[in-house]
């Protein structure tokens, strides 16, 4: 019988001196009768359950350890019973200078603060706290865990970096969002660090009420920063009404902005109509071109800003408004104001928050994935599966784009609809791309002597191209190379068009 025990016990891998001691525990903790230790039937089931015991540890323990989040368990003192490989990485020290430590020493050494553990002991309950850990700061997460007379017996703790939680968000939110902005076409996209520190100090800034204003280049997108700065706001169940001041005529503003009332003037409505300030109400009003202004109606928005009221045409009595307004130009406004053409008391009322949004050519690391998102929705819309060659992206790459997003995507539409093949090339770009399309371009050195007639020739060629490349048209050409217009339209045909034709013959 006792060489039978033995045996049985064997594949438990357990020595004999502890075999009792441990049965015993085990046969407590798997809720077995103590005489199942004592034969061999109740001995091979004690080990099968021993077996599955270990096999959920090691589950337990291997899903702990590589958890995406860093993990720390305490007792219900503090003192650590368990952190993971990621906790012992991101803290920068080996674990068993950790565990068995009590999470108040460890604070003391600063290796992370606050101690979220000791908070979360103290006050009896689930804490989620920013932790300072080694050089980054984390989103921790303590949880006690009760017995069931109510005292806390352990203490599981999770963690993350703030910066990884930022991608996810970053991620969803461009995944997301552009789709509400814009239809569908996903123009919120970016990768550059210019971008990234935008977009940061519009996160900063759009839960508050100031105004903003946006500066930069037509297309580079300041519609739809507009629209995020109002649906991250406090006003986002509110209206976005938006008003183009560029393509209302100069006559029609003054109603579109303020409304009118009933018999106003001729072909007025009867009853009046409201206008866009007031449809904003509770909401944000976003004037675009702001620059297109009519000084007669900058002094009108003032008073609008200044008081929060507004006074239909034709009315009498001045109606109550509560609006953010945000309002963007591609024109020199602080020029306008030494010129007359634009009201200075305006301008420091709209420009609290100035916001310049760099243009394409200065952040050219969002030109890739700018392309991708637009490429995908116009091969989805229009059922087609067109990809782009690598000489393609490079043209994009280099390419000055004076139009920018919105030229970007024009264009990719463009090839998108045109193309048969499947495979967009270069020579089927427009023929300003054309100077990027030639590799032939080198600089020139000198190790044996040419004609030099040849030589001015090359040089002549190399800045004939670099101009057209950088200006895009033989006026700023002649301009910047100091020649009439006529030369340098001959000299682009010679050594810019006549080169791209060829290459696409």
């Amino acid at each position: 019988m006792e060489e039978e025990k033995w045996e049985g016990v064997d594949d438990c891998c357990l020595g004999e001196a502890d075999y009792r001691a441990f049965a015993a525990a085990v046969c407590e903790a798997v809720g077995a009768a103590p005489s199942d230790a004592e034969s061999r039937e109740g001995l091979e089931r004690l080990g099968r359950q021993i077996r599955s015991l270990q096999g959920n540890y090691w589950i337990l323990h291997t899903a702990c350890e590589y958890s995406a989040d860093s993990i720390h368990i305490t007792d219900g003192k503090g003192n650590t019973l368990f952190v993971n490989k990621v906790f012992e990485e991101r803290v920068g020290i080996p674990r068993e200078k950790i565990l068995q430590r009590n999470v108040k020493d460890i604070e003391k050494e600063e290796l992370y603060y606050p101690s979220v553990v000791a908070l979360a002991i103290k006050e009896q309950r689930k804490l989620t706290m920013t932790q300072a850990a080694h050089g980054s700061t984390t989103i921790t997460t303590s949880t006690p865990v009760f017995d069931e007379e109510g005292n806390i017996v352990l203490v599981v703790s999770n963690a993350r970096p703030v910066e990884e939680l930022k991608l996810l968000h970053d991620f969803f939110q461009r995944r997301e969002e552009p789709h509400e902005l814009t239809g569908g076409r996903p123009q919120l996209i970016y990768r550059s660090g210019q971008m990234a520190g935008l977009m940061d100090l519009l996160d900063r800034v759009a839960p508050v009420d100031s105004a903003v204003l946006l500066t930069g280049e037509s297309g580079t997108g300041k519609s739809v920063l507009a629209h995020y700065i109002h649906i991250h706001s406090g006003r986002a169940d509110g209206k976005f009404v938006k008003i183009n001041c560029a393509a209302i005529p100069e006559t029609l503003l003054e109603s579109e902005l303020f409304g009118y009332e009933s018999g106003a003037f001729t072909g007025a409505k009867q009853g009046g109509k409201r206008g866009l300030i007031e449809v904003a109400n509770g909401g944000t009003l976003f004037l675009d071109e702001i620059g297109d202004m009519p000084l007669m109606l900058q002094a009108k928005l003032l008073q609008v800003i200044q008081y929060g009221e507004i006074q239909r045409i034709g009315g009498e009595e001045p109606i109550r408004v509560d609006i953010r307004v945000i309002s963007a130009t591609n024109q020199n406004l602080e020029r306008m104001m030494e010129e007359g053409r634009f009201r200075s008391d305006l301008f420091y009322r709209l420009n609290v928050v100035p916001v310049r949004v760099p243009a394409l050519r200065q952040r050219p690391e969002d030109i890739a994935p700018l392309t991708e998102a637009f490429l995908q929705y116009n091969n989805e819309k229009y059922q087609k599966n067109v990809v782009f060659s690598y000489e393609v992206m490079e043209c994009f790459y280099h390419y000055q784009w004076p139009g920018n997003i919105r030229e970007l995507e024009n264009l990719v539409e463009r090839l998108v609809v045109t193309n048969r093949s499947g495979l967009v090339s270069a020579p089927e770009l427009p023929t300003e791309f054309c100077v990027y399309f030639s590799k032939e371009q080198k600089p020139i050195v000198v190790n044996s002597p040419i004609r030099l007639q040849d030589a001015l020739e090359e040089v002549e060629r190399q800045l004939v191209r670099a101009a057209y490349a950088q200006l895009g048209s033989s006026y700023k050409v002649a301009k910047q190379l100091g020649i009439s217009q006529s030369g340098a339209s001959r000299r682009i045909q010679k050594y810019v068009l006549e080169s791209w034709h060829e290459k696409k013959k």
